[in-house]
Parts: structure tokens; C-alpha cells; sequence
């Protein structure tokens, strides 16, 4: 883990002359390329954001280069192999240079110099990776804190809240919130619990907006008994996103993250902190 301020003040692409909005948009064009590779190898969620952490702790040690692209499709592979979707190098780099290949009319096959280029540079560029984050694989991914949540009983919770009811449509949302938010470089400075907390505060605020009749609030202590995780912690995180966002919309010629910056709303500390702890806001 990283303090909020490494990878703004001394991420290493800083070193190579790369400004924040440079890199944000980069990883950005990173992580729309894992997803297409991942929608096109048929990969889960997991795989998919498995390996764009793989990919922030990467960065987080070397400066973005022409390779981004290579080091993807290797992050890819290392996911799936952790997370029972193995593909074989030579499908990952086969879709990989067929998404960048220029001439989309005329798909590239094994026969292609270009695609052993990118077999070759998948094979190499895996191992790199591996030595680079010195073999740091362990994820808490937000599914398995889902499903954990949605298992769980909430018998400790007394209070008669509509949370409950709607429960299973919260950490959906919640969910895919933290994808939205995994082409910040987030997953670096923040563990997972701290995340979800986050984002299912966002969640809850959200859910205020819309539905109108019936407010809706987390139960009173729900982060930290079921997170252990503090609204505090979460509003670090909080600002540290909107922070990130304040940068990637700065220079109108490297906008970046526009879904994140329409979806993230500007609360004031006593609000959020509100939210996460329980508490119903008036006027929302």
C-alpha cells in the first residue's frame, strides 16, 4: 500500500515527465483495453479487476510505456490462471493484438508475425510483472465481500430500515460502482474493505436520490461491524477519489474517467460521514 500523495507526487511515470493527467488518462486506455480483452476471452469480474490491481502495482513500481498494451494482456494471464479461467497465451495474445490491430477488417491469425510479437512479449512481460510486484497476488476482491454480506444473517441489526429489503440490489450497485472506480489507481493506496465501504456510502446516497417516498439508510455501526472498516477511513478514500477525478477533468485535452466523474458527488465530510454511519440526511 501507497500514501494517497505517491502516486500524484512520485508515481514513477512523474519520473519519465508524465503529468497526473497523462497518467490517469493512460491507465484509463489501460483498463477499457483489459475489458475488452476480458469481454472477448469470456472472463468474470474477477478475473478482469484481479488483473487491473495486478496492473496498478505494476505501475506503481515502473513508468507507463509503449508496453502498456503487453503488460496487459500478461496481467490477464496471470489472473486467469489464479482465478480458475485459464486461457491460453497464445487466445490472450491472439485477441489482444486483434483488439489494437489497426485493420479491423482483416483479423490477424497464429500465422502473423505480429501476433507471435505479442505471444512473445505476453510470455516475457508475465514474468516481469511477477518480479516487479514480487509475486504480491493476494486480492480481497469486492465479490467475495458481496457474497459474504448477502450469506450473512443481520439478526444483530434492530433497526426497521428498507437497507434490508433492498439489500441484494445495494451491493449489486455497490459492485459496480467499484469497477467504475478500479481505472483510478485506488487498489494502490486503499484495501478493498475501505473501498466497498466507500462506495456503498455513494450507494446509499444514491438510492436517496431516487427513491423518494421511503428513505433509505445503513444500519447504525453496519461498516464496522461488517467491514471493519470506519466512516473516517472511508472518507479518506472518498476524497482521495475526488481528488484523482479533480485532476483527470483539469486539462479539457486529457479529459479522462467521465463516467466516475458523473456518477461521484460532492459531499461535505459531515454528510458522507452521516451516510456511513447510519444516519438518515434531511433533504435528500
Amino acid at each position: 500500500m501507497f500514501l494517497d500523495d505517491t502516486f500524484i507526487k512520485s508515481s514513477p511515470s512523474r519520473g519519465a515527465k508524465m503529468t497526473v493527467q497523462q497518467e490517469l488518462k493512460q491507465q484509463e486506455s489501460i483498463h477499457h483495453f483489459v475489458i475488452r480483452l476480458g469481454s472477448k476471452l469470456k472472463l468474470d469480474g474477477r478475473t478482469i479487476l484481479a488483473a487491473t490491481v495486478y496492473i496498478n502495482r505494476y505501475y506503481s513500481r515502473m513508468p507507463i510505456t509503449q508496453s502498456k498494451y503487453y503488460v496487459a494482456t500478461a496481467a490477464i494471464a496471470i489472473s486467469c490462471k489464479l482465478h480458475d479461467n485459464y486461457r491460453q497465451p497464445d487466445k490472450i495474445a491472439l485477441a489482444g493484438c486483434n483488439i489494437k490491430n489497426p485493420n479491423q477488417s482483416r483479423p490477424l491469425d497464429e500465422h502473423s508475425d505480429i501476433f507471435w510479437r505479442w505471444r512473445d512479449q505476453l510470455l516475457f512481460r508475465e514474468e516481469l510483472i511477477l518480479k516487479t510486484i514480487n509475486f504480491d497476488l493476494n486480492i480481497d476482491l469486492p465479490y467475495n465481500i458481496r457474497d459474504e454480506l448477502l450469506r450473512e444473517a443481520d439478526n444483530e441489526f434492530e433497526d426497521e430500515n428498507s437497507f434490508f429489503e433492498k439489500k441484494p440490489e445495494i451491493m449489486k450497485n455497490t459492485i459496480a460502482l467499484v469497477e467504475v472506480l478500479s481505472s483510478l489507481p485506488i487498489f494502490i493506496a486503499y484495501d478493498t474493505y475501505t473501498i466497498f465501504g466507500t462506495a456503498l456510502t455513494i450507494i446509499i446516497y444514491e438510492a436517496n436520490l431516487k427513491f423518494t417516498e421511503e428513505k433509505l439508510h445503513l444500519p447504525e455501526h453496519y461498516l464496522e461491524a461488517k467491514l471493519q472498516v470506519d466512516s473516517g477511513m472511508c472518507w479518506q478514500c472518498y476524497q482521495y477519489v475526488l481528488r484523482l477525478l479533480k485532476y483527470a477533468k483539469s486539462d479539457p485535452n486529457l479529459g479522462s474517467n467521465e463516467v466516475a466523474i458523473k456518477r461521484i458527488p460532492n459531499l461535505s465530510q459531515s454528510q458522507f460521514e452521516a451516510i456511513a454511519n447510519g444516519k438518515q440526511l434531511q433533504g435528500v
